[in-house]
């Protein structure tokens, strides 16, 4: 089984206060290789909103989950203030959709344009923070279950708070970048290969994260991988 890169939806260069590259290697090669991973960063009257998922199941009916979460967060994102709301209207869509048993981990974030953020992990890796030379998962004291089982926690989460002087850089990812494994059975160290990589320009990061994460996985990964990363856009000088 062959593993080729493939983008769910194009993302431009900047959006809002942010500079943005995105990469997604899907697994296998039957139909439109289309599976659960989801992304999306949109500018909004309440800063860059960013969006990353992963649903869980099996079948043809992922893509249509995912089209489905995303298009909604699409729409959402702009009117909705408070993140915790935003994420629990999701859990709702994807807890009353057709599909028997969906749900779907996700990270999303929201950014003001003086860089901090806050974000809700619902079951999903938290956002790796680099800065200075290194790469740290962002803490996340609260962490709430997957969108569709938010039930679990009473119907609510948490919005965790990330201040500006924390990164430089946010890398948001999906479990099959970090559990990707070599011969040996060894996982993919993301953070240390961000680390490494964090000096280069931000479409050349997510470029030489998904070459090395090929590399280390033999070219077969056995789910697909999505890389964001996103940094402060470079201040438009004035006219």
């Amino acid at each position: 089984m062959t593993t080729r890169p493939r983008t769910t939806s194009a993302l431009p260069e900047t959006v809002g206060t942010l500079s943005v590259s995105a990469r997604r290697l899907t697994a296998g090669t039957g139909g439109d290789g289309r599976g659960g991973d989801v992304y999306g960063a949109v500018a909004t009257p309440f800063g860059t909103r960013l969006l990353i998922g992963d649903v869980m199941g099996k079948g043809p009916e992922l893509s249509r989950t995912a089209d489905d979460v995303l298009r909604y967060w699409e729409q959402l994102a702009s009117r909705q203030r408070s993140l915790e709301v935003l994420a629990v209207r999701l859990h709702s869509l994807v807890a009353h959709s057709e599909e028997p048993d969906r749900f779907v981990t996700a990270t999303l974030v929201s950014v003001a344009p003086d860089g901090s953020a806050e974000l809700v992990c619902c079951g999903h890796p938290p956002p790796l923070l680099l800065r200075g030379g290194g790469a740290v998962p962002a803490a996340v004291p609260a962490p709430a279950p997957p969108l569709g089982l938010l039930d679990l926690a009473h119907g609510w989460c948490a919005a965790q708070p990330v201040p500006d002087s924390a990164w430089d850089r946010m890398l948001l990812h999906t479990d099959g970048a970090s559990e990707a494994r070599d011969a040996a059975g060894t996982f993919y160290p993301l953070a240390e290969r961000a680390a490494e990589q964090s000096a280069t320009p931000l479409a050349g990061f997510t470029a030489a994260l998904a070459a090395d994460l090929l590399h280390h996985a033999q070219g077969r990964l056995p789910d697909d991988a999505t890389l964001l990363a996103v940094e402060p856009a470079p201040a438009t000088p004035a006219s």
